[in-house]
């Protein structure tokens, strides 16, 4: 599947049928979870895909807003905002893979740690976040389109709102902007702490190199390093769509004297367009 339309056809799915996933589903993630297991700068990341059995006292998500949940993908990275970008970036794409196999997903900040004693984390270490997977129900319920309303889950800032040119520091139009249009707009369309979109994102069309800022709009996600998985994320829709649409790239990270500073950001990362 194009990978356009699979980040368009994932939703965060809040209500779960209550089913194992399939052996033969399980089988084909844990063999991309493998294959894929190094991210930015090389860091690895092991993730893991946990079933928690019947017997086993349910965690309450969301305060219960979140149900008929039993199966889990998650793995531990440093307790730094650095590690917490590239578990987004790596996680984000154990998402779209899920997505792409017509199972269904949900990314949570909030949960409680010790859930998963499977997992030793030692000092420095820690769970940033997990992901729901399974299989939604026929229908969505009621109690999702609440949810999802509250949060404005389908609602994204405009372009002029994350995207600017970073000598100039005026918006990018998107139909000025035709070759990475896509790369963006899929950036655009990327799941987010609260739907908050922390992401700015500045070309410059010199060096020609996309720079991606991030700015505290939750001092409470930004508070549990929630931001950072968020610019992972964006990251990682950035990176895919590109690569599909034979844009060749990589990730670099300047000195932050190499990078001009832009009040109320801070610099993650850069993309440097070959």
């Amino acid at each position: 599947m194009n990978i356009i339309e699979i980040i368009k056809k994932r939703k965060s799915c809040r209500t779960f049928n209550k089913v194992g996933i399939k052996t033969a589903d399980r089988t084909e993630l844990e063999s991309f979870i493998t294959e894929n297991s190094k991210g930015l700068q090389n860091e690895v990341v092991n993730f893991r895909i946990i079933e928690k059995k019947d017997a086993d006292k349910q965690m309450k998500l969301n305060y219960g807003m979140i149900t008929g949940h039993n199966t889990y993908v998650l793995g531990k990275s440093k307790s730094t905002a650095e590690s917490r970008v590239n578990y987004g970036y790596m996680m984000e794409k154990v998402v779209l893979k899920a997505t792409e196999m017509n199972m269904s997903t949900c990314w949570i900040g909030y949960f409680d740690n010790t859930y998963f004693n499977e997992i030793p984390i030692e000092d420095g270490f820690e769970i940033p976040s997990i992901v729901i997977i399974g299989y939604s129900v026929d229908k969505q319920t009621y109690q999702d389109k609440i949810v999802r309303f509250s949060i404005n889950a389908s609602t994204r800032n405009s372009w002029d709102k994350l995207f600017f040119n970073y000598n100039l520091k005026t918006p990018l139009v998107n139909r000025n902007f035709k070759e990475y249009a896509d790369s963006l707009e899929m950036t655009r369309l990327a799941p987010s702490s609260g739907n908050t979109q922390p992401w700015r994102v500045f070309f410059d069309d010199t060096e020609k190199e996309f720079h991606f800022f991030k700015k505290s709009v939750s001092k409470r996600y930004e508070s549990r390093g929630l931001h950072d998985i968020d610019m992972g994320i964006a990251m990682s829709h950035f990176e895919l769509t590109s690569l599909q649409n034979r844009l060749s790239g990589r990730w670099l990270k300047h000195a932050n004297e190499n990078v001009g500073k832009i009040v109320d950001l801070q610099y993650v990362m850069t993309w440097k367009c070959e």
